[in-house]
């Protein structure tokens, strides 16, 4: 089954909206310790906010780079362990577009005022279920380490297991920053054992883990509802929000267990702004950046989607022969055309003009094929291609992509195609497009043979179908093409004469033709 590729309507609106994240989440970390002077740290969150823009995974590293900094002035050890952990996480979450990487930081930022499930649970309706699940599971990880150095047991609804005074304080940073005298100081009061201690020292572990699983469950379970044109938007709206108020009373639940209480108030706080965060975002995201297929029609037929299955199809092929021959490779009728004299009609037109024409040419015959039960794509130049499961359906489509480009009034330039038909072996693209293969070499030579306006199809593809408008015209030697091949016309215009082949003629062996 075709993998669906996914996209979202008004994705260049998505960078700025990367941005704008990158940049406030930089803000808020460096504002909150106090660090650096106010004109450093709106300068290092534009910075890393204008990066975000145009790379999401420099953004990621330099957003660690920057916030690693305070953390390395409280306590060196720590700041090590930060940094690490902070270009692990870009390294495996800072893909292209560093979504993965922008949930844990903003869910860091969300705690502090009690929206941290609504990050979770919109990181899965996003994301995807996996992606979703992975980020928010280490997001909660990496908020509870931060808690325990920190020596807090709980950030607002969340259980974190620090013990109070924990090894990481802001209250005592150096005042000259910009010096980096610091970090001589910092180095100089190494204790290694304290972050050991701090983290062997935690409560609740297994409170930790369960609220861990609970929110990577949660992301997995909205992404479930992350679907291109459903489910519905009102499914979409309240259950999204729904997972929210799930995700809430397990946690309450999970947190009864804990040495350190979190009261009712408080998760009731995080439920309801959660909620109303959530249903905002999805109702944003359905309306200005809903998720579309890429297996719609003009993506099908376009030749970016194509050179990609092109590339994939290569790289199997080079990898995985086993696989291809299991799962792409079919008996299958093939049919291909192309514009005679196309080289002559891109002299006299001009390369422009020829392109705009073979593009209205593309999308005047693609649908044809496609309404016959075939899967085409445009070859790369002036041609194109398709497969086709039944022999009679595509000797229907040939004839119908030659009727209807003989009345069409695609240019002042008459236009005739030559297309050729064969059954066989091919391997087809993850769209049941032809890529290579027997049958499709034979298609291209059986072609070669006519001239425009002129269908040609082999013997053996017509044994299973009854047609009355055929001229034989015996058999031929084809380049490439061991044994001779018997080759019929298809006389798809009524008053049409037989054309006259530009090929080899070989000798009639025992071909009994189409009967």
């Amino acid at each position: 089954m075709a993998r669906v590729r996914l996209s979202r309507d008004n994705s260049g609106l998505l960078l700025w909206v990367r941005a704008v994240l990158f940049g406030s989440v930089t803000a808020v970390a460096l504002f909150a310790t106090g660090f650096f002077p106010p004109t450093v740290s709106a300068l290092a969150a534009l910075t890393v906010g204008a990066l975000a823009a145009y790379s999401g995974p420099l953004a990621s590293v330099l957003l660690v780079a920057v916030c690693a900094l305070p953390v390395l002035a409280a306590d060196f050890v720590a700041g090590v362990l930060f940094l690490l952990i902070g270009f692990g996480t870009t390294q495996y979450l800072g893909d292209r577009h560093a979504y993965g990487f922008i949930v844990i930081a903003l869910t860091a930022v969300a705690v502090t005022v009690h929206a941290q499930w609504a990050v979770i649970v919109l990181a899965g309706y996003l994301l995807g279920s996996a992606r979703g699940a992975l980020a928010a599971t280490v997001s909660c990880l990496m908020i509870e380490i931060a808690g325990i150095l920190l020596g807090h047991p709980t950030f607002g609804a969340v259980i974190v297991g620090g013990t109070p005074p924990g090894v990481v304080s802001f209250t005592n940073l150096p005042a000259d920053a910009l010096s980096f005298v610091w970090l001589r100081e910092s180095f100089s009061k190494i204790d290694s054992l304290g972050v050991i201690s701090a983290l062997s020292g935690a409560k609740d572990v297994a409170v930790l883990g369960a609220q861990a699983i609970l929110w990577g469950a949660a992301a997995a379970a909205a992404g479930l509802i992350r679907k291109p044109d459903r489910p519905h938007r009102l499914v979409a709206l309240a259950g999204v929000p729904g997972i929210v108020v799930i995700l809430a009373g397990l946690s309450a639940i999970t947190v009864t267990f804990a040495s350190v209480g979190v009261s009712f108030n408080t998760i009731a706080t995080a439920t309801i702004v959660s909620v109303l965060l959530t249903f905002a975002a999805t109702a944003i995201t359905k309306w200005v950046f809903p998720l579309k297929s890429a297996k719609a029609p003009q993506s099908l037929h376009g030749v970016r989607v194509e050179d990609a299955d092109v590339d994939e199809l290569l790289s199997t092929i080079a990898t995985a022969e086993e696989a291809l021959a299991s799962r792409h490779t079919v008996h299958a009728v093939v049919l291909i055309a192309d514009v005679k004299s196309f080289s002559a009609m891109t002299e006299s037109l001009g390369s422009v003009k020829s392109a705009k024409l073979i593009q209205s040419l593309r999308d005047l015959l693609l649908p044809v094929i496609d309404a016959h039960g075939g899967a085409g794509k445009s070859t790369g130049g002036d041609g194109l291609v398709a497969s086709f499961a039944d022999p009679r359906q595509a000797l229907l489509a040939a004839q119908a992509m030659q009727k209807t480009l003989a009345t069409s009034k695609l240019s002042a330039t008459p236009v005739s195609i030559r297309i050729g038909i064969a059954e066989g072996e091919v391997v087809l693209d993850r769209n049941g497009r032809p890529f290579i293969g027997a049958a499709l070499n034979l298609a291209a030579r059986i072609m070669d043979l006519a001239d425009g306006g002129r269908i040609m199809v082999e013997s053996s593809m017509l044994r299973s179908v009854e047609m009355t408008n055929l001229h034989d015209h015996g058999l031929f030697q084809l380049r490439n093409i061991r044994e001779p091949v018997h080759v019929w016309e298809v006389m798809w215009n009524e008053g049409m004469t037989p054309g006259v082949l530009g090929g080899e003629p070989a000798r009639p062996g025992n071909d009994n033709g189409p009967g």
